[in-house]
């Protein structure tokens, strides 16, 4: 089995999966539809659970996630994460509670895995 394939799609996957739940929380907040408590709990579980298999995947060494790229990764989700926490996407017309909900969504879907990358980040610069 190839498991960097097998994990490439299991990322992107994921990215679709945040980007159709964050349109679905955008909606949500937005006063478009119903807030459903247990939809978007199952959705932020569901994308928690992705993105740490993907993690797990890259610290075998089976994703697609090179060394050289793992900075430029830590990096972009920095901002991924910083982005979700901020509150004024959502003041933007029209499409500012979407936007805030898909970067709240991606944010939920790369913290696992940055977390996972982090650690052995950590492990590696110890064991030198």
């Amino acid at each position: 089995m190839d498991w960097k394939k097998v994990c490439s799609w299991l990322f992107l996957i994921g990215i679709v999966v945040a980007i159709i739940a964050g349109l679905i929380f955008g909606a949500a907040n937005a006063g478009k539809i119903d807030q459903n408590k247990d939809l978007k709990g199952g959705l932020e579980v569901i994308l928690g659970l992705v993105g740490l298999i993907a993690g797990v995947l890259v610290l075998m060494g089976k994703g697609t996630i090179t060394d050289k790229e793992m900075p430029m990764f830590m990096m972009a989700t920095i901002m991924i994460i910083a982005l979700s926490a901020v509150t004024t996407l959502q003041g933007v017309r029209w499409f500012g509670p979407y936007l805030a909900g898909i970067v709240y969504a991606l944010g939920i879907f790369v913290a696992p895995l940055a977390g996972l990358i982090s650690i052995k980040a950590i492990w590696d610069i110890g064991k030198d």
